[in-house]
């Protein structure tokens, strides 16, 4: 008496046994060369799909949903690499190899077809099992706490699939014409030239993909922009022969794999783990503008916010220079730029400790004397990162004519009226809050 495991563990074989015998008696009758081949084939594909359905849903299955591989990362990882499901197919066309030679009255050259067409499903089947496999280890790899970070073999699982199927091409033709697989591989060492030629892209970004992946140069969803192409945007494929990008204006643009390889490119993701966005812009004064303040203009600015810090830092600066040895010597321009300093040093969206910030006067230009900022926004996302430069630079332009300065802008746009436009324009309501002003 078979228990119900067990007769689920010998259900190929009774079918087997069955289909065996039927095929037997229909042998003896008269049509037995016009329908026993044709049945024989149903027959067979019946069963292989009877057995994957058993061996996929009936075993593998509830051992993948099991409580001891419901708690293991890497019982899930296989469940989800579908290898269960190849297994399964391999034991199926093991099941009807075998089950051919159990058929009885069959002619032998249909065996020996039937077993070259098995064969080469099998090979097919092992080599798509096999590259489930790497892409397997590629994810438990990638898991790993040291590691964190996805398809960090994906290059190398591609040029082994690209090896694989190969492989598996020439011994599938080699089986179902029955030839030696060596026939095969010297007559493609005869055409080497002709396949570099025709499989050269091909043969260059699945190298360079190993490249690339390996060496983490670009991940899906980083920005990155490719030198001499219209690619700035973020990456939304990395394939063995293209690369695709998504431009900011919504456009597609495709890169042939190696570009990343033989081209420089920026990838912006750097910029977006760090948490940093860079600010790297100047104010161009009017050098005619610049010149020492007054000690009454020194006291009439004092009392502007931050302005105490900004002449404590040019106090510092000047102090024990030659050229100031009468005494302290302040210039607008050097004024205004301490101020810049502290007013950065105090803005609530700008990084202050870890990351560069400075206030630096460049080489002058026709274009006037250059007054450069170079700090970091806390906010990377590129609106908001816009919006608070955007934001300091008003106000910044706006604090100009307190310390006499003017940005430069052509004679055609400006004519200065006389000198004394030159001098501080100071309003005090301006730093005066709104319910303390005598007008409110």
């Amino acid at each position: 008496m078979l228990t119900g495991s067990d007769s689920l563990f010998f259900a190929p074989a009774l079918f087997a046994s069955t289909l065996s015998s039927w095929f037997h008696e229909l042998a003896r009758g008269k049509q037995a060369h016009v329908f026993l081949y044709p049945i024989v084939i149903v027959g067979l594909l019946l069963a292989l799909w009877f057995i994957y359905l058993v061996f996929r849903f009936l075993i593998f299955r509830p051992l993948a949903k099991s409580q001891f591989a419901s708690k293991s990362i890497l019982f899930k990882q296989i469940n989800e690499s579908r290898i269960l499901g190849s297994l399964a197919s391999v034991v199926a066309i093991v099941v009807i190899d075998v089950a051919v030679d159990w058929l009885p009255d069959l002619d032998k050259e249909f065996v020996v077809v039937a077993h070259r067409i098995i064969n080469s499903i099998f090979i097919a089947i092992v080599a798509h099992m096999l590259i489930r496999m790497a892409r397997l280890a590629d994810a438990y790899y990638s898991s790993l706490p040291r590691v964190n970070r996805q398809n960090a073999f994906a290059g190398y699982v591609t040029v082994g699939a690209f090896v694989v199927y190969s492989i598996a091409g020439i011994l599938i033709v080699s089986v179902l014409m029955d030839k030696s697989p060596i026939y095969f591989v010297t007559a493609l060492g005869a055409m080497s030239a002709v396949l570099l030629i025709v499989f050269r892209d091909t043969l260059l970004s699945m190298f360079a993909n190993v490249i690339v992946t390996t060496g983490d140069l670009v991940r899906v969803g980083d920005w990155i922009s490719v030198k001499g192409s219209d690619a700035n945007g973020y990456v939304t494929e990395v394939s063995l022969n293209v690369v695709k990008v998504q431009n900011f204006d919504k456009t597609i643009t495709s890169l042939p794999t190696y570009t990343l390889v033989q081209t420089a490119f920026v990838n912006w993701r750097g910029m977006f783990d760090s948490g940093g966005r860079r600010i790297k812009r100047s104010i161009y004064l009017d050098q005619r503008s610049i010149r020492m303040l007054t000690k009454s203009e020194l006291e009439e600015v004092a009392s502007i916010p931050l302005m105490d810090e900004a002449l404590r830092l040019e106090q510092q600066s000047v102090e024990g220079n030659p050229e100031c040895a009468a005494g302290s010597q302040i210039t607008n321009s050097g004024l205004f730029r301490q101020y810049v300093l502290a007013y950065l040093q105090q803005h609530p969206k700008i990084h202050h400790t870890g990351m560069t910030l400075l206030v630096r006067q460049l080489q002058p230009t026709p274009t006037g004397l250059p007054i450069e900022l170079y700090c970091f926004t806390t906010d990377t996302r590129w609106a908001f990162y816009e919006d608070i430069q955007a934001t300091i630079f008003d106000h910044l332009f706006a604090m100009l004519p307190v310390f006499g300065l003017r940005a430069y802008q052509s004679e055609s746009d400006f004519a200065e009226a006389d000198a004394t436009s030159r001098s501080v324009e100071l309003k005090r309501d301006a730093y005066v809050p709104y319910e303390n002003r005598a007008d409110a």
